[in-house]
């Protein structure tokens, strides 16, 4: 019996077809299968960070060739790298810090900036010959001005000057004037000083003894160091008090040694003392003009008081 070939090969086809797609498929893991897998590890990640790289050492002579650069700039100020930095850079605020310190570190600096508050000297204060006292003045603060001696303890110096205007030094009055003396030496100068920081206590209305000591002893020093201009100066001056107490009515009569010891007028013992200049005893010259001086202005005074005195009736 003859069988028909072809239905059994395509049986066969179909077969080895269905066997081969089979193998090609892969059967999807029940749970447990994929309880138990490894999970994949994830990706290593990718630096985006630069990578480091080392700085380029700089040749020794760098500042040399860029001195602008602000690693020279740093250490020039800080260091002091380059010795001539002011020079190139007077602006920099270094160098003028230098100068404000006094530690100018280029010499022509003021003439460079004349107008550099460091380099303006402070113009002095010009002195005056006379003071006229206002309300709340007193000779310590009057010397304290740098326009009259610029020191509170040289106000002795005011005291006897204006002796015959100050009876109490403790006690001036605002409209005076205050004759400002000039001409004197470093002696007397210490002299006034010493006093004032040796004072003590001081009452208003009263002439301290302390005061009184001094003017004598400052009035024989004084004399005693005087030369022949400051003799001259004193007699003029004398001749000036003199001459006042004239037209004031108040010349008055004194004794001393150098007229024989007999009390005689001032105007007298003036031309005596004129007399002594002239021989070369500018010490005792000096002295008398002194005593002449004080003694025409002590007139002065009186008679002002005596025109202003009004009468009482006891």
């Amino acid at each position: 019996m003859r069988m028909n070939a072809t239905p059994i090969r395509t049986l066969l086809a179909l077969v080895s077809i269905a066997a081969v797609a089979t193998g090609c498929v892969t059967a999807k893991p029940t749970e447990t299968e994929a309880g138990s897998a490894t999970a994949a590890a994830p990706a290593p990640a990718v630096s985006m960070a630069p990578a480091v790289v080392a700085a380029v050492a700089k040749p020794d002579d760098w500042c040399d060739r860029y001195p602008d650069s602000f690693e020279c700039e740093d250490a020039s100020a800080k260091a002091t790298t380059s010795d001539d930095w002011c020079a190139r850079y007077p602006d920099s605020f270094v160098c003028q810090e230098e100068v404000a310190a006094g530690q100018t570190s280029t010499e022509d600096w003021c003439s460079r900036y004349p107008d550099s508050f460091v380099c303006k000297a402070e113009a002095p204060v010009p002195a005056i010959s006379a003071y006229v006292v206002q309300a709340g003045d007193h000779l310590w603060g009057i010397s304290s001005q740098p326009k009259v001696y610029g020191d509170p303890y040289q106000w002795p110096l005011l005291f006897k000057r204006n002796r015959a205007d100050i009876m109490d030094a403790d006690l001036i009055y605002p409209g005076q004037m205050i004759q400002i003396e000039r001409e004197m030496s470093d002696a007397q100068i210490q002299e006034a000083i010493d006093h004032a920081r040796s004072r003590g206590a001081w009452v208003l209305g009263v002439v301290e003894g302390s005061d009184l000591r001094y003017l004598q002893a400052a009035g024989s020093t004084d004399a005693a160091n005087a030369t022949a201009e400051q003799a001259a100066a004193m007699i003029a001056q004398a001749g000036a008090d003199l001459k006042a107490a004239k037209a004031a009515k108040g010349e008055w009569r004194i004794l001393d040694s150098a007229t024989g010891g007999s009390a005689v007028p001032i105007s007298k013992a003036l031309k005596a003392a004129q007399k002594l200049l002239d021989e070369g005893d500018a010490a005792e010259a000096y002295r008398l003009a002194q005593r002449v001086s004080e003694s025409a202005q002590l007139g002065v005074a009186q008679s002002a008081e005596q025109a202003s005195a009004a009468p009482s009736y006891n």
